[in-house]
């Protein structure tokens, strides 16, 4: 006949069969009738309520009401149906409780504190010191770092503000403490409370308003400082026992003033070792005697009525180590003013490092030459200078009659012409290159190096090319010839042939070869031009 095992309140727990054990429904054995070995099952149960279930882990199969002693906590907890509660203590931990009853207490193991379930939420019981609960008191307190380690610390809290934290220890609290990112050795004040600082006589002070006690100038002994220094006042600074010296800022301007009556400013430097007097000024005369001046920069002014300069030699460009360093312009300038009208540009005397010279003792073998200029447009004045005349009694120089051996004179052309180009006087301006055989309007010859130029300002040698008129030039002719021949226009662009004396007419005839030609390439040939 089965068992039926019912619970105190009368409900049903199960029904035991004849012969049978159960150990699912509770954590004891519950035996059937007629169940072999019973004994060792009875004393067994027998035996766990003695010792209230004793385990490190709680009982699986717990009814409501059950007790079982915690060994890891050595409490006796009782299953109140949701979970095993204490009996007789309260609960510990860093967090709060949840399925609570009424009357329940929990100890917050972080903060040290007591609390107890109203059945709504948990109320301090103390010790009072957190905020809004009116403590002024002084408290211990371990609260953890920002690598989980718990510090010990002393809060001094005033009608609930925490206004200082006593450590021994810096740190950053890991969870965030209002007015304290950063916990200090020793006392921190909270920033979060106005106005709260240290009253009362320092004997000394790591810092001062931040700045370490080490950064400020003594006033009691020499001292140095690596910053700025300022005197923002109309005295300025004064040095000497008389204020000898002052350095001071008057509106905008900056003054260095020697007060002693006559005294010299003198300015010394370190010139290896040697205390050197580079500079002074006579403090009776206001005379500055410097001992060696170099002035750089893209302009210097000296504004006297005469320049006197005791040298024998003014020498320029002292930085130029060779000449392909050199500039192209070096000399004197004349400033005619800066509202002259073009008719009175800007004068210059300069060495003119860009003529080319064919570096014979003829030209001086100089590289360059001295040239009178005046300036040309935009702002570079020299950037298209025109040459000046140069005014003198007599004048010993090498003629350049000596240098060349024709007379020209510059035409508007009305293409690229080069020298030995033979022309003729028409084409869309005055002259044109020849094309036509025996041209009666052949003119003359583009020189290169003419001996005499008139009309030289018309242009330059792409506008208005140079063309020999007389004399001695090179002409670029076809064909070969003897000296003396007479040479004419051919039907090829800008070239000359050689003329029969039946072809030659006193219209046609350009000049006479100077030497046999015996290439029929065209080649330039020497010729002197305007004789028939």
């Amino acid at each position: 006949m089965s068992y039926t095992i019912n619970k105190t309140d009368g409900t049903r727990l199960i029904t035991l069969k004849d012969g049978t054990v159960d150990i699912a429904s509770t954590d004891l054995a519950l035996f059937g009738k007629g169940y072999a070995g019973f004994g060792e099952r009875l004393n067994e149960n027998f035996v766990k309520i003695l010792e209230n279930f004793a385990k490190n882990t709680a009982p699986v199969n717990k009814i409501k009401g059950q007790l079982w002693y915690d060994t890891v906590a050595n409490q006796i907890k009782v299953w109140n149906g949701s979970k095993f509660k204490p009996v007789g203590s309260s609960t510990t931990g860093t967090t709060q409780p949840t399925n609570s009853n009424t009357g329940d207490m929990w100890f917050d193991t972080n903060n040290s504190q007591l609390y107890v379930y109203n059945g709504i939420t948990w109320t301090l019981i103390g010790p009072t010191s957190v905020a809004g609960s009116g403590v002024t008191q002084v408290s211990s307190e371990s609260i953890r770092d920002n690598v989980g380690v718990n510090k010990s610390i002393l809060r001094m809290i005033t009608n609930d503000a925490t206004v200082a934290i006593v450590s021994a220890d810096q740190f950053v609290p890991q969870t965030p403490v209002t007015g304290f990112s950063t916990i200090y050795k020793g006392i921190t004040l909270s920033t979060t409370v106005s106005g709260n600082k240290f009253v009362g006589t320092a004997t000394d002070a790591d810092k001062l308003n931040g700045v370490a006690a080490a950064n400020y100038l003594r006033s009691d002994e020499n001292d140095a400082t690596t910053g700025a220094f300022w005197i923002l006042n109309d005295a300025g600074l004064n040095v000497g026992s008389g204020s000898d010296l002052t350095l001071s800022v008057v509106g905008d301007n900056i003054e260095i003033r020697s007060n002693a009556v006559n005294g010299d400013m003198e300015f010394y430097v370190n010139d290896g070792g040697l205390d050197t007097r580079a500079m002074y000024i006579d403090g009776g005369t206001g005379t500055v005697i410097i001992n060696k001046l170099q002035v750089t920069g893209s302009s210097t002014v000296v504004s006297t009525g005469t320049l006197l300069v005791e040298d024998n030699i003014i020498e320029l460009n002292t930085g130029i180590t060779s000449s392909v360093s050199m500039p192209n312009f070096t000399g004197l300038k004349v400033n005619r003013g800066s509202t002259s009208s073009p008719t009175e540009q800007d004068l210059f005397w300069v060495w003119d490092e860009t003529f080319a010279d064919d570096l014979t003792t003829t030209y001086g073998n100089a590289g360059g030459a001295w040239t009178a200029f005046k300036s040309g447009g935009g702002d570079n004045p020299l950037s298209a200078p025109t040459l000046v005349d140069i005014r003198a009694n007599i004048i010993h120089a090498t003629s350049t009659s000596a240098q060349y051996a024709d007379l020209a004179e510059r035409y508007a052309g009305d293409q690229h012409m080069e020298a030995g180009d033979v022309v003729i006087l028409g084409g869309p301006k005055e002259i044109t290159k020849s094309t036509v055989d025996l041209d009666h309007r052949v003119f003359g010859v583009i020189s290169e190096k003419p001996a005499f130029l008139m009309n030289s300002e018309a242009g330059n040698n792409d506008s208005h090319p140079m063309v020999a008129l007389k004399g001695r030039a090179n002409v670029k002719v076809k064909g070969t010839g003897s000296a003396g021949d007479r040479i004419v226009a051919s039907d090829e662009t800008g070239i000359a042939r050689v003329a029969t004396l039946a072809e030659c007419t006193a219209f046609n005839v350009l000049g006479r070869l100077l030497s046999d030609k015996y290439s029929i390439e065209t080649e330039l040939c020497e010729c002197v031009i305007g004789v028939k």
